[in-house]
């Protein structure tokens, strides 16, 4: 792990996480917008990919031009690309299907959910030892959930949050046993060359759907949905993916992981600024008990 040189540095290191994380919240913030022009999910999902798949072809190229590239086996090829298209297609379908039916902010705390499941992942298939202190993390981050689902039924304005709730649930399985999965290929090839190969590889399958549900007809939506992408490729995902890497190494993956709480702080706020989501003390409650578990974990 890198250690900090300087309080300037470690300074500089929090502020890019910040806004790496920031960042990232502001993703279903983006999308809730962009389904008010009824543009379907895979259509969204294609625009995202699509439109940032040039800049991770670049910057893969350059990473594989460098003389200190290290070259990939074909079967760590098959494995990142598995682990891109689990994470970057199936996560993010599911993700952003269960947009359609909760809040940005409760799609948000759900999805945050994800580092207790990497958990038990962890304790069933890996045979490590959940701590007694996991134990209690584990209780209280999914009370916290459970605090502002029946926050977020009450408010009286989401359909089928059920069924939401659970698409965004499966989606931080899928996305806890991508975390588990990346260990070491992460380690060996470096997180910016690893997260550009896996986003080249999950854009296949994502064309190949687009093409079966709308012949990729994804040109003729209002000019309001093509500015709100370009946030969503640039602001959403590719600044933060490189913003999270950089972050990490300035300050280290302990301290990052807390700064990480300002994602569903700011889901919230950002929600209620662009979305008009109610926000009722509840849910902040369930927000509050959610952070601290998670952050029992981060420490367990």
């Amino acid at each position: 792990m890198t250690q900090p040189a300087t309080r300037k540095s470690f300074l500089i290191g929090v502020i890019v996480l910040i806004f790496a994380n920031i960042g990232f919240s502001s993703k279903a913030v983006i999308i809730k917008l962009m389904y008010r022009y009824h543009i379907d999910t895979i259509s969204v999902l294609a625009m995202r990919m699509l439109f940032s798949l040039p800049i991770f072809i670049i910057i893969a190229l350059i990473l594989f031009l460098r003389k200190d590239n290290v070259r990939l086996t074909f079967k760590e090829w098959l494995s990142i690309s598995g682990l891109g298209i689990l994470s970057y297609y199936i996560s993010s379908w599911l993700d952003f299907t269960g947009l359609q039916f909760l809040s940005a902010s409760v799609e948000r705390l759900i999805l945050f959910t994800y580092p207790t499941i990497v958990v038990l992942i962890s304790a069933f298939f890996l045979h490590k030892k959940i701590t007694n202190v996991q134990k209690i993390a584990l209780l209280l981050t999914y009370l916290g959930v459970a605090v502002a689902f029946i926050a977020e039924k009450g408010l009286g304005e989401q359909k089928n949050i059920w069924l939401g709730s659970i698409y965004v649930f499966s989606c931080a399985i899928t996305y806890a046993f991508y975390v588990v999965g990346t260990g070491e290929l992460v380690h060996r090839f470096g997180s910016i060359k690893f997260s550009c190969y896996a986003m080249i590889a999950a854009t296949m399958p994502i064309i190949i759907q687009c093409y079966a549900a709308n012949r990729i007809d994804i040109f003729h939506f209002p000019k309001e949905v093509y500015f709100l992408s370009f946030f969503l490729v640039v602001i959403a995902t590719v600044i933060p993916i490189f913003l999270i890497v950089e972050g990490i190494r300035i300050v280290g993956a302990s301290n990052s992981s807390i700064i990480g709480f300002v994602g569903p702080v700011s889901t919230i706020f950002l929600a209620y600024i662009f979305l008009n989501e109610n926000v009722s003390f509840l849910q902040l409650v369930g927000t509050a008990i959610v952070l601290v578990g998670v952050w029992l974990v981060s420490k367990g």
